[in-house]
């Protein structure tokens, strides 16, 4: 190129045109100067990024806030309602959905009508009478003490306090579609209960039976609740199980490596190799009676606490520590094999870290990505099996609930009662679907490899 634009040779350039360096072209940068030239980045930590990443995925984040939902119906909800997962309300037997019994519709004429009730109608078992007694009950900040001479049948107690009368005694006979009713007796009280006198609570309204009741009139939806949180918690507990259990075999056959390594992976391909189902099947029916058992003759208070849970639940988890940890175990393996390799683990061999040490503070810590990942998709896995065995008999013992044993229970009446297994089912497939989903988020979140 020509003009202006013209390649210039160096050896062109006059020397004597050229500025001379002063000291001031060599003072050191100032803080603005410096600031202009660095773009500086925030510093962002391993779980810091990860939740970073596990936020953009829109199809885990849905998942999780439904899995939450599920979380708060099996947590919270059985407090939100006033039936429990074994009662029996023998006036209310297969209800449909949002149904109520013949008494539960005579007594919601009340409802807004007076300051609260309690109605025999209402109460759970075969009583139908106010027995004879000491009751209290309490109100707006006031208690109202009160005796009977007699039981009466079919009874409601209104309470009023802005009438006459504040406490009336009235049969279900006498209550009148139009919300009248005929008192059968007013009851004198005071304000100090007896000694040993019995509690009433009153409430203002009905609450429906919303996923309706079974052959036994026990609430459908309360013993979803309460199956939805067995459910969960044994999957949690089975993956934890796996997880320790996992772990630590993994890691001590990677490390040690050789003839050590040979054999333990020999035992895991072993336990590989027996047909899982068959094994489970084996083991629930051969470890129920023996627990049970331990249950009811060992006077110690571990014993107890595991006679709460139930020999069907506790032989679910023996069943998970002898059978459901050897894939935890391969990964771990496989993660070690690599990690023991880094100079990290061979300076911490030459100062005289012991395996242990090793294992607790360089290994493990450095394999969590993959941990999380392997039991977030292992409680699924737990969650399905339990369902199974308690599908089949073999779970959960009566009167305790799980989802599979709900939908066991529903299947015998599934052509008059299809609601029976269609609530539990929805339940039980929604939450083992969205445990998945978190649990593939969690692995494009913490594999490095899939690092955007």
């Amino acid at each position: 190129m020509d003009g202006k634009f013209a390649k210039i040779s160096p050896f062109q350039i006059d020397p004597d045109k050229i500025p001379a360096l002063t000291a001031e072209d060599f003072a050191p940068a100032g803080e603005s100067e410096k600031a202009s030239m660095v773009q500086m980045h925030k510093s962002v930590s391993y779980w810091r990024d990860a939740w970073r990443r596990f936020k953009a995925n829109t199809v885990s984040m849905v998942a999780l806030a439904v899995f939450l939902l599920c979380l708060l119906f099996a947590f919270v909800g059985p407090s939100l309602i006033p039936y429990s997962y074994a009662e029996q309300y023998r006036a209310s037997q297969k209800l449909a959905p949002f149904a109520y019994s013949k008494g539960e519709e005579t007594i919601r004429i009340l409802e807004g009508t007076c300051d609260g009730f309690y109605a025999t109608a209402l109460q759970p078992g075969s009583i139908t009478a106010l027995s004879k007694g000491d009751y209290y009950i309490s109100s707006q900040g006031r208690t109202y003490a009160f005796s009977l001479t007699k039981a009466v049948e079919k009874s409601v107690l209104i309470l009023n306090s802005k009438a006459e009368e504040p406490l009336i005694l009235v049969k279900e006979a006498d209550l009148q579609p139009d919300g009248s009713y005929k008192a059968y007796a007013a009851i004198a009280f005071t304000d100090s209960p007896a000694e040993g006198a019995a509690r009433l609570k009153l409430v203002r309204s009905v609450f429906p039976h919303v996923f309706g009741t079974d052959s036994a009139g026990r609430d459908i939806m309360a013993r979803t609740m309460y199956g939805t949180r067995v459910s969960i918690i044994i999957g949690v507990v089975a993956a934890l199980i796996v997880l320790i259990i996992g772990s630590i075999y993994g890691a001590i056959s990677g490390l040690a490596g050789g003839a050590v390594d040979f054999v333990m992976m020999r035992i895991v391909e072993l336990i590989y190799s027996v047909p899982e189902v068959l094994i489970v099947l084996l083991l629930q029916v051969v470890l129920k009676d023996p627990l049970q058992q331990w249950f009811d003759t060992s006077p110690s208070a571990f014993a107890h606490a595991m006679s709460d849970l139930g020999a069907g639940i506790v032989s679910i988890f023996i069943t998970f520590a002898l059978l459901y940890w050897v894939t935890m175990a391969r990964i771990v393996r496989g993660q070690v094999l690599q990690l023991k390799k880094q100079e990290y683990v061979t300076a911490a061999t030459a100062l005289g870290a012991s395996n242990g040490r090793i294992i607790r503070r360089h290994l493990l810590p450095n394999c969590v990505g993959q941990l999380v990942i392997t039991t977030c998709l292992q409680i699924p896995s737990a969650i399905f099996l339990e369902s199974f065995l308690s599908f089949l008999g073999l779970g959960v013992s009566a009167p305790m609930a799980s989802l599979g044993s709900l939908c066991s229970d529903a299947l015998e009446t599934i052509t008059l009662y299809p609601y029976r297994l269609v609530f539990p089912g929805i339940i039980l497939t929604v939450v083992v679907l969205t445990l998945n989903l978190v649990g593939d988020g969690l692995r494009d979140a913490l594999d490095p490899r899939l690092k955007k």
